[in-house]
C-alpha cells in the first residue's frame, strides 16, 4: 500500500465510541481501543487462534451472475478484524437478562432475541477471551452461539436466523431474515472454531454461509440477490430491498471471515461481488459535507451509522488491499467532521 493510502488508514482508524442497535434491540457499542485496555492483564494462558478448516465446499457458481472486484484478499491478523479491540464487555448479567444472561425484549406479551446483538455481542465475547484469556468470556459467547442455534431453522442446507417480530417501517413480517445478523452469526461460528477447535462450529459456519449462496428473491428465504449485474446483501429483504450500507458491510465481514477460514471460491466469489458493489455506489451512500444516507430508498440519516460507515470502509480496505475504500473512509470522516 502507498504512503498516501496508508496516512488515510490513519486518518479514520481514531473513529471511536460508535453505537450500533437493531430495531428494538439492545444497545451493543463498536468502539475501537487503540491502547492495550489494562483488563487485558490477565493470568489466564495465551489463547490459541486456529487459521483453517477443512469444510465442503459451497456450491461454485458455474456463470457467476454478478460484477466482482479484482482485489487480493489478503489476511488480517485477530486483532485488526472487524469488531475486534472494542473495550471489553461487561462480564455482569444486566438487568431484564433470561436465565442464561442474554437480554430479551417483549413483543406481544412473548420475549423475543435479536439475532444481530446475539452474534454481535458473542463476536466481542470471543475477542474478550483472547485478549485476556479468561474463559468466562468463552462461556458468554458460546451461550449466545447456542441461543441462536437455539432460534435457528434450516432450509435445505442454509441456516438462517429468524427475527420473530413484524418491522413495520420495512413492512416486513415475522419470520424475516437479515444479511446483517446472518453475517454476524457467520463470523461468531467462524471465530469460536478458531479459538476451540471444536468442528461443529465450523459446520454451523458452512450452513450460515450457504444463506448466502442462495440468491433470491424468488427462493425463500433470502438475504442476497443480484440487480443490474450486483450483488446486493440485504438487511430488510423486503418486497423493496432498500440496500441498507451498514447491514451489507457487516454481512460482507462474516463472509470475509469464512472465505479466510476455508478459501471456498464461492465464498470468494461473494465477498469479491460484495466488495464490487459499494466500490460502484459507495459514493452514492455519500452526502458532501453531510452524514450519509443510511439507505438508498428512505435515504435517512443518523451520525452514529455515518460513523460506523465510516470505519467500515477502512475495514474493507484493509480486507481488500485497495485504497479506494480507506479514500472514501476518509471523505466520510471529513463529512462529518
Amino acid at each position: 500500500m502507498n504512503g498516501r493510502a496508508t496516512g488515510l488508514l490513519r486518518a479514520v482508524v481514531s473513529v471511536a465510541l460508535v453505537a450500533l442497535v437493531m430495531p428494538g434491540g439492545s444497545l451493543a457499542r463498536t468502539d475501537r481501543v487503540l491502547a492495550p485496555s489494562p483488563e487485558a492483564a490477565s493470568a489466564f494462558a495465551p489463547v490459541q487462534i486456529l487459521d483453517r478448516a477443512t469444510l465442503g465446499r459451497l456450491p461454485t457458481f458455474t456463470t457467476r451472475p454478478f460484477a466482482i472486484a479484482w482485489v487480493t484478499i489478503r489476511t488480517l491478523a485477530w486483532a485488526d478484524l472487524p469488531l475486534n479491540g472494542s473495550a471489553l464487555l461487561s462480564l455482569k448479567i444486566a438487568a431484564g437478562s433470561d436465565a442464561d444472561g442474554i437480554v430479551f425484549r417483549v413483543v406481544d406479551g412473548r420475549r423475543v432475541y435479536s439475532p444481530g446483538n446475539l452474534g454481535n455481542d458473542g463476536i466481542r465475547y470471543v475477542d474478550g477471551y483472547v485478549r485476556t484469556g479468561d474463559p468466562t468470556y468463552l462461556d458468554r459467547a458460546v451461550v449466545r452461539a447456542k441461543k441462536l442455534l437455539s432460534l435457528s431453522r434450516l432450509s435445505g442446507s442454509a441456516r438462517w436466523f429468524p427475527y420473530l417480530y413484524d418491522y413495520s417501517t420495512e413492512k416486513i413480517k415475522a419470520p424475516w431474515y437479515s444479511a446483517y445478523s446472518q453475517g454476524f452469526a457467520l463470523s461468531l461460528f467462524v471465530r469460536l472454531y478458531r479459538v476451540t477447535g471444536i468442528q461443529a462450529w465450523a459446520d454451523r459456519a458452512r450452513e450460515t454461509a450457504m444463506s448466502f449462496r442462495r440468491l433470491g428473491r424468488v427462493t425463500q428465504p433470502w438475504v442476497a440477490y443480484v440487480l443490474n449485474n450486483r450483488l446486493w446483501l440485504e438487511e430488510y429483504p423486503s418486497a423493496t430491498p432498500t440496500h441498507v450500507l451498514n447491514g451489507f458491510n457487516f454481512a460482507l465481514f462474516g463472509l470475509y471471515d469464512y472465505e479466510r477460514l476455508t478459501r471456498d471460491p464461492a465464498a470468494r466469489d461473494l465477498l469479491r461481488g460484495g466488495l464490487r458493489t459499494i466500490r460502484s455506489f459507495g459514493t452514492t451512500f455519500r452526502v458532501p459535507g453531510g452524514i450519509s444516507y443510511y439507505d438508498l430508498v428512505h435515504r435517512t440519516r443518523f451520525a452514529k451509522y455515518h460513523l460506523i460507515h465510516t470505519w467500515q470502509l477502512r475495514d474493507l480496505s484493509a480486507i481488500s488491499g485497495e485504497p479506494w475504500y480507506a479514500s472514501l473512509a476518509a471523505a466520510y470522516w471529513r463529512d462529518y467532521h
